[in-house]
Protein backbone atom coordinates (compact mmCIF):
# COMPACT_ATOMS: atom_id res chain seq x y z
CA UNK A 1 0.00 0.00 0.00
CA UNK A 2 1.41 3.52 -0.59
CA UNK A 3 -0.21 6.75 -0.51
CA UNK A 4 1.02 10.08 -0.42
CA UNK A 5 2.31 10.22 2.84
CA UNK A 6 4.15 7.64 1.97
CA UNK A 7 6.28 9.20 -0.48
CA UNK A 8 10.11 9.27 0.04
CA UNK A 9 11.40 12.77 -0.18
CA UNK A 10 13.66 13.27 -4.08
CA UNK A 11 17.14 13.46 -1.66
CA UNK A 12 16.51 9.98 0.00
CA UNK A 13 19.44 7.85 0.06
CA UNK A 14 18.94 3.53 0.88
CA UNK A 15 21.31 2.95 3.38
CA UNK A 16 20.41 -0.55 4.42
CA UNK A 17 23.56 -1.80 2.62
CA UNK A 18 23.98 -5.19 4.56
CA UNK A 19 22.96 -8.02 6.83
CA UNK A 20 19.99 -7.78 9.40
CA UNK A 21 19.59 -3.82 7.63
CA UNK A 22 18.88 -5.33 4.37
CA UNK A 23 16.12 -7.90 6.05
CA UNK A 24 14.40 -5.57 7.49
CA UNK A 25 14.62 -2.11 5.25
CA UNK A 26 15.25 -0.15 2.56
CA UNK A 27 15.89 2.36 5.64
CA UNK A 28 16.53 5.52 3.98
CA UNK A 29 18.90 8.61 5.04
CA UNK A 30 17.15 11.66 4.50
CA UNK A 31 19.09 14.86 3.39
CA UNK A 32 21.35 16.89 4.86
CA UNK A 33 20.88 16.95 9.16
CA UNK A 34 18.52 19.55 9.60
CA UNK A 35 18.17 22.73 12.64
CA UNK A 36 20.61 21.86 15.35
CA UNK A 37 22.28 18.93 14.20
CA UNK A 38 18.85 17.11 13.44
CA UNK A 39 19.97 13.45 11.35
CA UNK A 40 16.73 12.08 9.66
CA UNK A 41 15.86 8.70 8.39
CA UNK A 42 13.03 6.70 6.96
CA UNK A 43 11.21 3.31 6.23
CA UNK A 44 7.61 2.68 4.73
CA UNK A 45 5.27 0.78 6.89
CA UNK A 46 4.87 -2.62 4.70
CA UNK A 47 3.08 -5.69 5.74
CA UNK A 48 6.35 -7.04 7.04
CA UNK A 49 7.19 -4.61 9.75
CA UNK A 50 4.08 -5.10 11.23
CA UNK A 51 2.48 -7.27 14.61
CA UNK A 52 -0.20 -9.45 14.64
CA UNK A 53 -2.73 -6.07 15.69
CA UNK A 54 -2.01 -4.09 12.56
CA UNK A 55 0.69 -1.62 14.34
CA UNK A 56 4.08 -1.27 13.31
CA UNK A 57 5.65 -3.84 15.23
CA UNK A 58 7.82 -2.16 18.48
CA UNK A 59 10.53 -4.40 17.72
CA UNK A 60 11.00 -2.93 14.27
CA UNK A 61 10.84 1.05 15.45
CA UNK A 62 13.61 -0.19 18.07
CA UNK A 63 15.72 -1.83 15.21
CA UNK A 64 14.93 1.42 12.55
CA UNK A 65 16.21 3.97 15.94
CA UNK A 66 19.28 1.70 16.54
CA UNK A 67 20.03 2.21 12.71
CA UNK A 68 19.16 5.54 13.20
CA UNK A 69 21.49 6.30 16.02
CA UNK A 70 24.48 3.69 14.76
CA UNK A 71 24.49 6.18 11.70
CA UNK A 72 24.44 9.51 13.09
CA UNK A 73 27.39 8.34 15.68
CA UNK A 74 29.67 7.33 12.30
CA UNK A 75 28.35 10.85 10.61
CA UNK A 76 28.52 13.43 13.39
CA UNK A 77 31.55 11.50 15.09
CA UNK A 78 33.80 10.19 11.99
CA UNK A 79 33.70 7.04 13.54
CA UNK A 80 34.55 4.18 11.70
CA UNK A 81 33.94 1.62 14.34
CA UNK A 82 31.04 1.72 16.83
CA UNK A 83 28.91 -0.45 19.28
CA UNK A 84 25.70 0.57 21.02
CA UNK A 85 26.18 0.75 24.83
CA UNK A 86 22.49 1.11 25.72
CA UNK A 87 19.03 2.21 23.91
CA UNK A 88 15.83 3.47 26.18
CA UNK A 89 12.41 3.85 24.01
CA UNK A 90 9.34 4.65 25.12
CA UNK A 91 6.40 3.27 23.02
CA UNK A 92 3.77 6.61 22.46
CA UNK A 93 1.89 5.65 19.02
CA UNK A 94 1.10 3.34 16.82
CA UNK A 95 2.47 3.05 13.31
CA UNK A 96 0.20 2.60 10.56
CA UNK A 97 0.33 0.16 7.17
CA UNK A 98 1.98 2.38 4.22
CA UNK A 99 3.42 5.21 6.74
CA UNK A 100 6.40 6.75 5.89
CA UNK A 101 8.07 6.23 9.23
CA UNK A 102 10.70 9.06 10.46
CA UNK A 103 13.27 8.76 12.92
CA UNK A 104 15.03 12.38 13.88
CA UNK A 105 18.36 12.40 15.78
CA UNK A 106 20.38 14.59 17.79
CA UNK A 107 23.35 14.46 19.57
CA UNK A 108 23.09 15.32 22.85
CA UNK A 109 26.75 15.03 23.77
CA UNK A 110 30.18 13.48 22.28
CA UNK A 111 33.55 12.83 23.93
CA UNK A 112 36.65 10.82 22.47
CA UNK A 113 34.66 7.47 23.58
CA UNK A 114 31.04 8.03 24.15
CA UNK A 115 28.54 9.44 21.79
CA UNK A 116 24.75 10.37 23.81
CA UNK A 117 21.70 10.66 21.57
CA UNK A 118 18.29 11.41 21.54
CA UNK A 119 15.56 11.00 19.07
CA UNK A 120 12.20 10.51 18.02
CA UNK A 121 9.90 8.45 15.13
CA UNK A 122 6.85 10.16 13.98
CA UNK A 123 4.94 9.32 11.22
CA UNK A 124 3.62 12.59 9.66
CA UNK A 125 2.80 14.31 12.76
CA UNK A 126 2.07 11.56 14.93
CA UNK A 127 4.38 10.47 17.60
CA UNK A 128 5.42 6.63 17.70
CA UNK A 129 8.26 6.79 19.75
CA UNK A 130 11.03 8.55 21.77
CA UNK A 131 14.38 7.47 22.99
CA UNK A 132 17.75 7.69 23.90
CA UNK A 133 20.97 6.03 23.58
CA UNK A 134 24.96 6.17 24.05
CA UNK A 135 27.54 4.69 21.65
CA UNK A 136 30.57 3.32 22.14
CA UNK A 137 33.70 4.73 19.45
CA UNK A 138 35.58 1.87 19.30
CA UNK A 139 38.16 3.29 16.42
Amino acid sequence: MTTASSALPPDAEEISRGGFNRFVGPIYKLGDSGPGGTYRYAFIAAERHMNAAGSVHGGMLMTFMDVAMSRTTRLAAGARSLSTVSMSCDFVGPGRLGDLVEARVRVVRASRSFVFMSGEILAGDRPLMNATGLWKIVL
